[in-house]
């Protein structure tokens, strides 16, 4: 049982708590243990003591004494939220839960905890606790205006933008100068698809002085999706100036400029940032996955020489390093690297994976069985290992080629038929069309994508809410994959048909315009599970005898990194408008040059099992 404080104690626990409240976390600290220990261990003293621990950044000793303290405060609400908190920022929410949950039971009519559990649980999208936490702090403190705050968040978390805006548009009218709801009903907005509305949102919000790396970036993601480039780049330059080391900005802006034939510039915000902050992690890391994507293989080796040394796990990079040497041509040092790693660690699947590839670029399919056998074994979600493993079973005259690739089962040519709402498809087409070229604003394909020769869209297509002929695409899409996979055969342990759940999500979309001897280059989707190519357009300005060959999907040969160039195509298919082109994710699949003044213009997306 806990003891009474003395009036004199009370002062002594009022004065520590004064300094930690004033940012003296030590004093308050020092203070503490100054006194005697009843007064000491007593749960308001080592509630004190938790949250100067974790003011000096203790999280592990701040959760022991806030337990401590529950020992003896097991009926105090406000211990119990303070803990939950503290079990949210440690990363430990289901934890977080329960003891919010707590708070609440001791107190139903504890605003605060409620409030704060509505928070937690929409971080772990543990929506019914949520709604119902935030259906009781409402009837408690309907005028608190972080209900509508969290009702906003939980609506985004949700994937309900338009839900979102509407809570923080509430908010705003009760009260306009809260520029965090402007910031947040600018990214409901853009989620939404009204970009137009989110740029007046977060324009407000930095006028209003909401002057962070978060809102400044947020403005120039807008402007690059309006295809305002040119003030884009120029918001990304300022925001970059204010904060060197936002990582957002420096990525977006450094894949956004080869895009608009701005190329050479790529790197020189990040070099900038790097030379003031020479030994700032993430903006190294940043820069290395950037290097990589834009092919600067060299840069590449350069920023992991320089972050390497400064990881706990000196081997955190090994993978990037070894693919960096492959790409710039330095195999022999790749392999020797990829040996003796994968020896002391078999278990690491991207390791093993990078060692099957350069064997097989090396021309040694047999070693490189074994290490994609691995790779496939550790990581059977990723399906770079099933990609080498349908070239080497190849290679090496293995009927398992067969059962894993089944190139004239497993590729499905559909015809997608007329959505609701057009007469025909014809007409469908024309009207998708012009939606995709208005969005086809840059000059450039991405750096990181295997497109030459053309351009891609920003962005996920399928998030286009206000766009009908896109939604009613998305629909039909989903329908036809659905009915497709739903037609394949059962087969246990299969990387493609073991995994189906009788429904697909969608993981990523986007819509790719070739223009004359425009192309893709042999590639996988490593994250994918079904990848896909729909046809919209297609050049009609050559004869079709004259283009035999031309701008067909070629399946069954690998990067070119592989050299094995010469290995002809398992199955080809001529592209129709119209059509949609299903395969496994882990197939690899190019197309072939085409002819003609005209573009191609396609649509393709990525779905998991949902």
């Amino acid at each position: 049982m806990t003891g009474v404080l003395q009036v004199e104690d009370v002062k002594r626990l009022q004065h520590a708590f004064n300094a930690l409240q004033a940012g003296q976390a030590v004093t308050a600290e020092r203070m503490l243990r100054a006194m005697a220990a009843p007064v000491r261990n007593h749960p308001d003293a080592l509630y004190i003591f938790a949250s100067a621990r974790r003011a000096q950044g203790d999280m592990a000793g701040a959760r022991m004494a806030f337990e401590a303290a529950l020992k003896g405060g097991a009926t105090n609400p406000q211990l119990w939220n303070a803990y939950g908190n503290h079990l949210h920022d440690m990363g430990d929410g289901a934890a977080a839960i329960a003891a919010l949950q707590r708070a609440v039971a001791v107190q139903p009519r504890y605003a605060e905890g409620w409030i704060n559990l509505a928070i937690v649980a929409t971080d772990q999208m543990q929506f019914g606790i949520a709604e119902e936490a935030l259906d009781q702090a409402a009837r408690i403190a309907p005028q608190d205006d972080r209900i509508l705050h969290v009702q906003g968040a939980m609506a985004q978390a949700q994937g309900r933008p338009e839900a979102a805006a509407a809570a923080y548009r509430a908010l705003l009218v009760r009260k306009p100068s809260d520029l965090r709801a402007c910031y947040n009903l600018a990214t409901a907005l853009r989620a939404s698809d009204d970009r137009a509305s989110a740029l007046e949102a977060i324009e407000r919000a930095i006028d209003g002085g909401l002057d962070i790396a978060p809102a400044l970036t947020l403005r120039a993601h807008i402007l690059a999706e309006m295809g305002r480039f040119d003030d884009a780049v120029a918001q990304y330059q300022a925001a970059l100036r204010r904060y060197p080391d936002h990582v957002d900005a420096q990525d977006t802006l450094a894949r956004l400029l080869p895009q608009i034939g701005r190329e050479a510039e790529a790197f020189d915000a990040f070099d900038l940032a790097i030379e003031q902050q020479p030994r700032h992690i993430q903006l190294l890391l940043a820069g290395i996955r950037v290097a990589m994507d834009i092919r600067d293989h060299d840069r590449a080796l350069g920023l992991i020489d320089r972050a390497q040394p400064m990881l706990d796990d000196p081997d955190q990079l090994s993978v990037v390093r070894i693919r960096a040497l492959g790409l710039a041509g330095r195999h022999g040092d790749a392999i020797d690297l990829a040996r003796t790693l994968a020896a002391a660690d078999p278990a690491r699947a991207g390791l093993q994976a990078n060692l099957a590839q350069l064997l097989l670029a090396q021309g040694d399919p047999d070693e490189a069985l074994s290490h994609a056998l691995l790779a496939t074994r550790h990581a059977p979600l990723d399906q770079t290992g099933w990609a080498l493993l349908t070239v080497i079973w190849r290679l090496l005259e293995d009927e398992r080629e067969h059962w894993l690739a089944g190139y004239d089962h497993y590729v499905r040519d559909l015809d997608i038929g007329t959505p609701d709402g057009w007469s025909n498809q014809s007409a469908f087409l024309v009207d998708l069309r012009e939606s995709l070229e208005r969005l086809h604003v840059t000059t450039a394909h991405p750096a990181d994508q295997t497109l030459r020769g053309g351009t891609q869209t920003r962005g996920d297509l399928f998030d286009r809410r206000r766009c009908p002929v896109i939604m009613a695409l998305k629909r039909q899409l989903h329908r036809c994959t659905q009915s497709a996979l739903a037609d394949l055969p059962n087969q246990p342990r299969h990387p493609l048909l073991d995994r189906r759940t009788g429904d697909i999500q969608f993981s990523g979309s986007w819509s790719v315009r070739l223009r004359e001897n425009g192309r893709h280059v042999p590639h996988i989707h490593p994250q994918g599970w079904i990848s896909s190519a729909f046809y919209v357009a297609l050049p009609n300005d050559v004869p079709a005898e004259d283009r035999s060959g031309e701008g067909t999907i070629l399946f069954g040969v690998p990067d070119d990194a592989l050299n094995l160039t010469a290995l002809p195509p398992r199955r080809v298919i001529q592209p129709q408008a119209g059509r949609l082109v299903l395969f496994p994710s882990y197939l690899w699949h190019g197309t072939a040059p085409f002819s003609g003044s005209q573009s191609r213009l396609t649509i393709a997306f990525d779905a998991l099992p949902a």
